[in-house]
Protein backbone atom coordinates (compact mmCIF):
# COMPACT_ATOMS: atom_id res chain seq x y z
CA UNK A 1 0.00 0.00 0.00
CA UNK A 2 1.28 3.45 -0.84
CA UNK A 3 1.21 6.54 1.35
CA UNK A 4 -0.16 8.61 -1.55
CA UNK A 5 -3.50 6.80 -1.33
CA UNK A 6 -4.07 7.29 2.38
CA UNK A 7 -7.55 8.46 3.35
CA UNK A 8 -7.81 11.85 5.04
CA UNK A 9 -11.47 12.83 5.18
CA UNK A 10 -12.21 15.99 7.14
CA UNK A 11 -15.43 16.52 9.10
CA UNK A 12 -17.01 18.45 11.94
CA UNK A 13 -18.78 16.66 14.77
CA UNK A 14 -21.08 17.92 17.51
CA UNK A 15 -24.25 17.02 19.42
CA UNK A 16 -27.61 18.74 19.64
CA UNK A 17 -29.01 19.28 23.12
CA UNK A 18 -31.34 16.28 22.66
CA UNK A 19 -28.36 13.96 22.07
CA UNK A 20 -28.47 13.71 18.27
CA UNK A 21 -24.95 13.16 16.99
CA UNK A 22 -24.21 15.33 13.93
CA UNK A 23 -21.31 14.84 11.51
CA UNK A 24 -20.69 17.34 8.67
CA UNK A 25 -18.39 16.58 5.73
CA UNK A 26 -18.23 19.37 3.17
CA UNK A 27 -17.47 18.45 -0.45
CA UNK A 28 -18.55 21.18 -2.87
CA UNK A 29 -17.13 19.74 -6.07
CA UNK A 30 -20.57 18.50 -7.20
CA UNK A 31 -23.92 20.21 -6.34
CA UNK A 32 -25.41 17.28 -4.43
CA UNK A 33 -25.76 16.43 -0.76
CA UNK A 34 -26.25 13.16 1.11
CA UNK A 35 -28.47 12.99 4.19
CA UNK A 36 -27.62 9.84 6.13
CA UNK A 37 -29.33 8.85 9.40
CA UNK A 38 -28.41 5.77 11.43
CA UNK A 39 -30.38 4.49 14.43
CA UNK A 40 -28.62 2.17 16.87
CA UNK A 41 -31.26 -0.52 16.56
CA UNK A 42 -31.36 -3.73 14.56
CA UNK A 43 -32.52 -7.29 14.90
CA UNK A 44 -30.07 -7.61 17.83
CA UNK A 45 -32.41 -5.47 19.89
CA UNK A 46 -35.39 -7.79 19.45
CA UNK A 47 -36.34 -10.64 21.73
CA UNK A 48 -37.36 -14.22 21.17
CA UNK A 49 -41.00 -14.31 20.04
CA UNK A 50 -40.85 -10.73 18.76
CA UNK A 51 -38.47 -10.98 15.83
CA UNK A 52 -38.55 -8.98 12.62
CA UNK A 53 -39.64 -5.76 14.35
CA UNK A 54 -36.61 -3.70 13.27
CA UNK A 55 -37.09 -4.58 9.62
CA UNK A 56 -40.86 -4.17 9.80
CA UNK A 57 -40.34 -0.77 11.35
CA UNK A 58 -38.05 0.26 8.51
CA UNK A 59 -41.07 -0.25 6.23
CA UNK A 60 -43.35 1.68 8.57
CA UNK A 61 -41.01 4.69 8.47
CA UNK A 62 -41.93 5.27 4.82
CA UNK A 63 -45.70 5.23 5.42
CA UNK A 64 -46.10 8.87 6.39
CA UNK A 65 -45.85 10.94 9.56
CA UNK A 66 -47.92 13.71 11.08
CA UNK A 67 -47.06 16.29 8.41
CA UNK A 68 -46.16 13.94 5.53
CA UNK A 69 -48.80 11.88 3.78
CA UNK A 70 -48.65 8.13 3.25
CA UNK A 71 -45.98 7.20 0.67
CA UNK A 72 -45.19 10.90 0.20
CA UNK A 73 -41.62 10.57 1.50
CA UNK A 74 -40.65 8.74 -1.68
CA UNK A 75 -42.66 11.10 -3.87
CA UNK A 76 -41.17 14.27 -2.39
CA UNK A 77 -37.58 13.08 -2.80
CA UNK A 78 -38.03 11.61 -6.26
CA UNK A 79 -39.94 14.67 -7.50
CA UNK A 80 -36.80 16.81 -7.08
CA UNK A 81 -34.49 14.25 -8.68
CA UNK A 82 -33.25 12.63 -5.49
CA UNK A 83 -32.78 9.00 -4.50
CA UNK A 84 -33.50 7.36 -1.16
CA UNK A 85 -33.77 4.09 0.68
CA UNK A 86 -33.28 2.39 4.02
CA UNK A 87 -31.86 -0.86 5.30
CA UNK A 88 -31.84 -3.00 8.42
CA UNK A 89 -28.98 -5.12 9.74
CA UNK A 90 -28.21 -6.95 12.97
CA UNK A 91 -26.90 -3.89 14.84
CA UNK A 92 -28.43 -0.86 13.11
CA UNK A 93 -31.12 0.59 10.84
CA UNK A 94 -30.34 3.42 8.43
CA UNK A 95 -32.18 5.83 6.16
CA UNK A 96 -30.56 7.91 3.44
CA UNK A 97 -31.28 10.41 0.69
CA UNK A 98 -29.07 11.95 -2.00
CA UNK A 99 -30.43 15.27 -3.25
CA UNK A 100 -29.56 18.29 -5.35
CA UNK A 101 -27.88 20.48 -2.76
CA UNK A 102 -30.50 23.25 -2.85
CA UNK A 103 -33.06 20.70 -1.57
CA UNK A 104 -31.14 19.92 1.62
CA UNK A 105 -33.89 21.49 3.73
CA UNK A 106 -36.47 19.14 2.22
CA UNK A 107 -34.44 16.08 3.21
CA UNK A 108 -33.92 17.32 6.76
CA UNK A 109 -37.59 18.18 7.21
CA UNK A 110 -38.71 14.75 6.02
CA UNK A 111 -36.26 12.89 8.27
CA UNK A 112 -37.06 15.02 11.30
CA UNK A 113 -40.80 14.63 10.84
CA UNK A 114 -40.71 10.87 10.93
CA UNK A 115 -38.25 10.90 13.84
CA UNK A 116 -40.46 13.16 15.89
CA UNK A 117 -43.99 12.72 14.59
CA UNK A 118 -44.44 9.19 13.28
CA UNK A 119 -46.75 7.86 15.99
CA UNK A 120 -49.69 10.24 15.32
CA UNK A 121 -49.88 8.91 11.75
CA UNK A 122 -49.45 5.23 12.59
CA UNK A 123 -52.56 3.08 12.10
CA UNK A 124 -53.45 -0.57 12.28
CA UNK A 125 -54.25 -0.50 8.56
CA UNK A 126 -50.71 0.68 7.73
CA UNK A 127 -49.25 -1.99 10.00
CA UNK A 128 -51.32 -4.75 8.39
CA UNK A 129 -50.35 -3.58 4.91
CA UNK A 130 -46.62 -3.46 5.66
CA UNK A 131 -46.79 -6.73 7.56
CA UNK A 132 -48.11 -8.35 4.38
CA UNK A 133 -45.38 -6.66 2.33
CA UNK A 134 -42.66 -8.01 4.65
CA UNK A 135 -44.19 -11.49 4.71
CA UNK A 136 -44.28 -11.51 0.91
CA UNK A 137 -40.67 -10.31 0.86
CA UNK A 138 -39.75 -13.22 3.09
CA UNK A 139 -41.53 -15.68 0.78
CA UNK A 140 -39.76 -14.31 -2.30
CA UNK A 141 -36.27 -13.91 -0.85
CA UNK A 142 -36.11 -16.80 1.61
CA UNK A 143 -38.91 -19.36 1.82
CA UNK A 144 -39.50 -19.93 -1.91
CA UNK A 145 -35.98 -19.32 -3.19
CA UNK A 146 -33.43 -22.06 -3.88
CA UNK A 147 -31.01 -22.26 -0.93
CA UNK A 148 -32.97 -19.31 0.57
CA UNK A 149 -33.03 -20.57 4.16
CA UNK A 150 -29.30 -21.14 4.49
CA UNK A 151 -28.50 -18.08 6.62
CA UNK A 152 -31.46 -18.64 8.92
CA UNK A 153 -30.36 -22.23 9.59
CA UNK A 154 -26.75 -21.13 10.04
CA UNK A 155 -27.61 -18.44 12.60
CA UNK A 156 -29.72 -20.91 14.56
CA UNK A 157 -26.75 -23.29 14.72
CA UNK A 158 -24.15 -20.63 15.45
CA UNK A 159 -25.82 -18.77 18.31
CA UNK A 160 -27.83 -19.94 21.34
CA UNK A 161 -31.58 -19.29 21.39
CA UNK A 162 -31.21 -16.41 23.84
CA UNK A 163 -28.43 -14.68 21.89
CA UNK A 164 -29.84 -11.94 19.63
CA UNK A 165 -28.07 -13.05 16.45
CA UNK A 166 -29.91 -16.38 16.63
CA UNK A 167 -32.83 -15.22 14.46
CA UNK A 168 -32.94 -13.77 10.92
CA UNK A 169 -33.17 -10.03 10.38
CA UNK A 170 -36.46 -10.34 8.53
CA UNK A 171 -37.94 -12.32 11.44
CA UNK A 172 -40.09 -15.43 11.61
CA UNK A 173 -43.54 -15.58 10.03
CA UNK A 174 -45.32 -16.39 13.29
CA UNK A 175 -43.72 -13.40 15.03
CA UNK A 176 -44.70 -11.07 12.21
CA UNK A 177 -48.27 -12.36 12.41
CA UNK A 178 -48.44 -11.64 16.13
CA UNK A 179 -46.95 -8.11 16.02
CA UNK A 180 -49.45 -5.58 17.37
CA UNK A 181 -49.73 -1.84 16.92
CA UNK A 182 -48.79 -1.47 20.59
CA UNK A 183 -45.62 -3.52 20.00
CA UNK A 184 -44.58 -1.26 17.14
CA UNK A 185 -45.33 1.91 19.10
CA UNK A 186 -43.25 0.66 22.04
CA UNK A 187 -40.41 -0.17 19.66
CA UNK A 188 -40.50 3.36 18.24
CA UNK A 189 -40.52 5.04 21.65
CA UNK A 190 -37.59 2.93 22.82
CA UNK A 191 -35.22 3.24 19.86
CA UNK A 192 -36.29 6.02 17.48
CA UNK A 193 -35.13 9.03 19.46
CA UNK A 194 -32.45 11.65 18.73
CA UNK A 195 -30.15 10.35 21.47
CA UNK A 196 -30.09 6.93 19.79
CA UNK A 197 -29.21 8.24 16.33
CA UNK A 198 -26.45 9.89 14.34
CA UNK A 199 -26.93 12.09 11.28
CA UNK A 200 -24.30 12.74 8.61
CA UNK A 201 -24.43 15.41 5.94
CA UNK A 202 -21.89 15.00 3.16
CA UNK A 203 -21.59 17.12 0.04
CA UNK A 204 -22.34 20.61 -1.15
CA UNK A 205 -23.64 22.79 1.69
CA UNK A 206 -22.61 25.75 3.80
CA UNK A 207 -21.81 24.66 7.34
CA UNK A 208 -23.46 27.62 9.07
CA UNK A 209 -26.68 27.16 7.11
CA UNK A 210 -26.64 23.38 7.72
CA UNK A 211 -26.29 23.93 11.46
CA UNK A 212 -29.23 26.33 11.44
CA UNK A 213 -31.42 23.86 9.54
CA UNK A 214 -30.45 20.99 11.80
CA UNK A 215 -31.31 23.02 14.87
CA UNK A 216 -34.57 24.16 13.28
CA UNK A 217 -35.85 20.68 12.41
CA UNK A 218 -34.18 18.34 14.89
CA UNK A 219 -33.44 20.63 17.84
CA UNK A 220 -37.05 20.74 19.17
CA UNK A 221 -37.42 16.94 19.21
CA UNK A 222 -37.25 15.55 22.75
CA UNK A 223 -34.65 13.02 23.77
CA UNK A 224 -35.89 9.54 24.54
CA UNK A 225 -35.12 7.47 27.63
CA UNK A 226 -31.68 5.83 27.69
CA UNK A 227 -31.74 2.59 25.71
CA UNK A 228 -31.24 -0.35 28.08
CA UNK A 229 -27.90 -2.06 27.38
CA UNK A 230 -27.74 -5.63 26.16
CA UNK A 231 -25.96 -7.97 28.54
CA UNK A 232 -24.65 -10.78 26.35
CA UNK A 233 -22.92 -13.99 27.34
CA UNK A 234 -20.59 -15.15 24.56
CA UNK A 235 -20.14 -18.77 25.55
CA UNK A 236 -20.38 -20.14 22.01
CA UNK A 237 -16.71 -19.77 21.00
CA UNK A 238 -15.04 -23.17 20.64
CA UNK A 239 -18.16 -24.84 22.02
CA UNK A 240 -18.18 -27.81 19.64
CA UNK A 241 -19.01 -28.45 16.02
CA UNK A 242 -22.68 -28.22 15.01
CA UNK A 243 -24.15 -29.32 11.70
CA UNK A 244 -27.41 -29.69 9.87
CA UNK A 245 -28.33 -31.36 6.59
CA UNK A 246 -31.22 -29.68 4.77
CA UNK A 247 -33.15 -31.54 2.08
CA UNK A 248 -34.55 -29.18 -0.53
CA UNK A 249 -35.61 -29.00 -4.19
CA UNK A 250 -32.27 -27.78 -5.54
CA UNK A 251 -30.18 -29.16 -8.38
CA UNK A 252 -26.76 -29.16 -6.71
CA UNK A 253 -25.58 -29.75 -3.14
CA UNK A 254 -24.14 -26.67 -1.46
CA UNK A 255 -21.92 -26.42 1.60
CA UNK A 256 -22.09 -23.55 4.10
CA UNK A 257 -19.28 -23.64 6.63
CA UNK A 258 -19.08 -20.91 9.31
CA UNK A 259 -16.65 -20.06 12.11
CA UNK A 260 -17.17 -17.68 15.04
CA UNK A 261 -15.03 -14.54 15.05
CA UNK A 262 -14.80 -11.47 17.29
CA UNK A 263 -16.84 -8.44 16.32
CA UNK A 264 -15.95 -5.80 13.75
CA UNK A 265 -12.87 -3.78 14.64
CA UNK A 266 -11.01 -6.53 16.47
CA UNK A 267 -7.47 -7.27 15.24
CA UNK A 268 -8.57 -10.79 14.33
CA UNK A 269 -11.32 -9.35 12.15
CA UNK A 270 -8.93 -7.45 9.86
CA UNK A 271 -6.51 -10.35 9.52
CA UNK A 272 -9.19 -12.91 8.70
CA UNK A 273 -10.99 -10.47 6.38
CA UNK A 274 -7.79 -10.42 4.33
CA UNK A 275 -7.73 -14.21 4.54
CA UNK A 276 -11.18 -14.40 2.91
CA UNK A 277 -9.83 -12.35 0.01
CA UNK A 278 -6.88 -14.71 -0.28
CA UNK A 279 -9.30 -17.61 -0.34
CA UNK A 280 -11.81 -16.34 -2.85
CA UNK A 281 -10.94 -13.02 -4.50
CA UNK A 282 -11.63 -13.79 -8.15
CA UNK A 283 -10.17 -16.64 -10.14
CA UNK A 284 -6.77 -16.17 -8.52
CA UNK A 285 -8.19 -17.03 -5.08
CA UNK A 286 -6.96 -20.27 -3.57
CA UNK A 287 -10.42 -21.83 -3.24
CA UNK A 288 -11.19 -21.24 -6.90
CA UNK A 289 -7.80 -22.51 -8.00
CA UNK A 290 -7.99 -25.69 -5.93
CA UNK A 291 -11.68 -26.62 -6.11
CA UNK A 292 -13.00 -25.15 -9.34
CA UNK A 293 -9.98 -25.03 -11.65
CA UNK A 294 -7.72 -27.92 -10.59
CA UNK A 295 -9.82 -30.64 -8.96
CA UNK A 296 -13.08 -29.47 -10.61
CA UNK A 297 -15.29 -30.68 -7.78
CA UNK A 298 -16.97 -27.31 -7.17
CA UNK A 299 -19.15 -25.18 -9.42
CA UNK A 300 -18.42 -22.00 -7.45
CA UNK A 301 -16.79 -21.03 -4.16
CA UNK A 302 -16.53 -17.94 -1.98
CA UNK A 303 -15.47 -16.84 1.48
CA UNK A 304 -16.58 -13.74 3.34
CA UNK A 305 -17.21 -12.32 6.81
CA UNK A 306 -20.69 -11.48 8.07
CA UNK A 307 -19.75 -8.38 10.11
CA UNK A 308 -21.49 -7.89 13.45
CA UNK A 309 -20.63 -5.83 16.51
CA UNK A 310 -20.83 -8.57 19.11
CA UNK A 311 -19.54 -11.63 17.23
CA UNK A 312 -18.99 -12.07 13.51
CA UNK A 313 -19.04 -15.17 11.32
CA UNK A 314 -16.48 -16.20 8.71
CA UNK A 315 -18.40 -18.16 6.09
CA UNK A 316 -17.29 -20.48 3.28
CA UNK A 317 -19.80 -21.32 0.54
CA UNK A 318 -19.16 -24.00 -2.06
CA UNK A 319 -21.57 -25.43 -4.64
CA UNK A 320 -20.75 -28.96 -5.75
CA UNK A 321 -20.55 -29.97 -9.39
CA UNK A 322 -23.29 -32.40 -10.49
CA UNK A 323 -21.07 -35.46 -10.07
CA UNK A 324 -19.53 -34.46 -6.72
CA UNK A 325 -20.57 -35.99 -3.41
CA UNK A 326 -21.22 -33.35 -0.72
CA UNK A 327 -19.07 -35.25 1.80
CA UNK A 328 -16.11 -35.06 -0.58
CA UNK A 329 -16.64 -31.33 -1.08
CA UNK A 330 -16.75 -30.67 2.66
CA UNK A 331 -13.67 -32.77 3.35
CA UNK A 332 -11.69 -30.96 0.62
CA UNK A 333 -12.66 -27.51 1.91
CA UNK A 334 -11.72 -28.47 5.48
CA UNK A 335 -8.46 -30.04 4.31
CA UNK A 336 -7.52 -26.85 2.46
CA UNK A 337 -8.27 -24.74 5.53
CA UNK A 338 -6.14 -27.05 7.67
CA UNK A 339 -3.33 -27.00 5.12
CA UNK A 340 -3.26 -23.20 4.90
CA UNK A 341 -3.29 -22.84 8.69
CA UNK A 342 0.22 -24.28 8.84
CA UNK A 343 1.81 -22.41 5.94
CA UNK A 344 2.20 -18.60 5.95
CA UNK A 345 0.73 -16.88 2.93
CA UNK A 346 3.24 -15.67 0.38
CA UNK A 347 4.34 -12.05 0.71
CA UNK A 348 3.22 -11.24 -2.83
CA UNK A 349 -0.21 -12.78 -2.18
CA UNK A 350 -0.74 -10.66 0.90
CA UNK A 351 0.41 -7.50 -0.88
CA UNK A 352 -2.05 -8.22 -3.70
CA UNK A 353 -5.08 -8.51 -1.44
CA UNK A 354 -4.03 -5.48 0.63
CA UNK A 355 -3.90 -3.44 -2.56
CA UNK A 356 -7.32 -4.77 -3.54
CA UNK A 357 -8.77 -3.77 -0.17
CA UNK A 358 -7.33 -0.27 -0.46
CA UNK A 359 -8.69 0.14 -3.98
CA UNK A 360 -12.13 -1.01 -2.78
CA UNK A 361 -12.09 1.42 0.14
CA UNK A 362 -11.12 4.30 -2.15
CA UNK A 363 -13.92 3.45 -4.61
CA UNK A 364 -16.47 3.37 -1.76
CA UNK A 365 -15.57 6.97 -0.92
CA UNK A 366 -15.79 8.42 -4.42
CA UNK A 367 -19.44 9.50 -4.00
CA UNK A 368 -20.79 11.69 -1.20
CA UNK A 369 -23.34 8.98 -0.35
CA UNK A 370 -20.51 6.52 0.26
CA UNK A 371 -18.65 8.99 2.45
CA UNK A 372 -21.78 9.73 4.48
CA UNK A 373 -22.57 6.08 5.02
CA UNK A 374 -19.03 5.15 6.01
CA UNK A 375 -18.76 8.05 8.46
CA UNK A 376 -22.01 6.95 10.07
CA UNK A 377 -20.91 3.33 10.17
CA UNK A 378 -17.73 4.35 12.01
CA UNK A 379 -19.70 6.53 14.43
CA UNK A 380 -22.21 3.76 15.15
CA UNK A 381 -19.96 0.71 15.30
CA UNK A 382 -16.82 2.27 16.77
CA UNK A 383 -18.15 5.48 18.37
CA UNK A 384 -15.51 7.24 16.30
CA UNK A 385 -16.20 8.71 12.84
CA UNK A 386 -12.45 9.39 12.46
CA UNK A 387 -12.01 5.62 12.14
CA UNK A 388 -12.79 6.21 8.46
CA UNK A 389 -9.26 7.59 8.08
CA UNK A 390 -7.55 4.84 10.10
CA UNK A 391 -9.30 1.70 8.95
CA UNK A 392 -6.90 1.06 6.09
CA UNK A 393 -3.95 1.18 8.52
CA UNK A 394 -5.33 -1.84 10.40
CA UNK A 395 -5.35 -3.86 7.19
CA UNK A 396 -1.88 -2.62 6.29
CA UNK A 397 -0.50 -3.70 9.68
CA UNK A 398 -1.58 -7.34 9.25
CA UNK A 399 1.36 -9.71 8.83
CA UNK A 400 1.58 -13.18 7.34
CA UNK A 401 2.13 -14.52 10.85
CA UNK A 402 -1.05 -12.77 12.09
CA UNK A 403 -3.14 -14.51 9.46
CA UNK A 404 -1.69 -17.92 10.24
CA UNK A 405 -2.03 -17.41 14.01
CA UNK A 406 -5.68 -16.32 13.89
CA UNK A 407 -6.56 -19.02 11.37
CA UNK A 408 -5.14 -21.59 13.78
CA UNK A 409 -7.10 -20.05 16.63
CA UNK A 410 -10.53 -19.65 15.02
CA UNK A 411 -10.78 -21.89 11.92
CA UNK A 412 -11.01 -25.12 13.87
CA UNK A 413 -13.84 -27.69 13.97
CA UNK A 414 -14.83 -26.96 17.60
CA UNK A 415 -15.37 -23.29 16.64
Amino acid sequence: MTDQLRINLSFDEYYLNNGLRVILHQDQRVPIVAVNLWYRVGSKHETKGKTGFAHLFEHMMFQGSQHVGADMHFQWIQSVGGTLNGSTFFDRTNYFETLPSHYLELGLWLESDRMGYLLPAMTREKLDKQRDVVKNERRQRIDNRPYGLWLEYLLELAYPEDFPYHWPIIGYMEDLDQATLEDIEDFFRTYYAPNNASLVLAGDFEKAQARELLEKYFGPLPAGPPVPPKVLTKNFYHSGEKSRVVRDAVQLPRLYLAYHLPGVGAPEFFALDLLTDLFSQGKSGRLYQELVYKSQIAQDVQAFILPMQEASLLIFVATARPDTDRHLLQSRVEALISEWQNHPVKAEELLRVKNQVEARKIRELQAVAGKADTLNMCATYFDDPAFINREIHYYDAVTRQDIMQFAQQFLVPEN
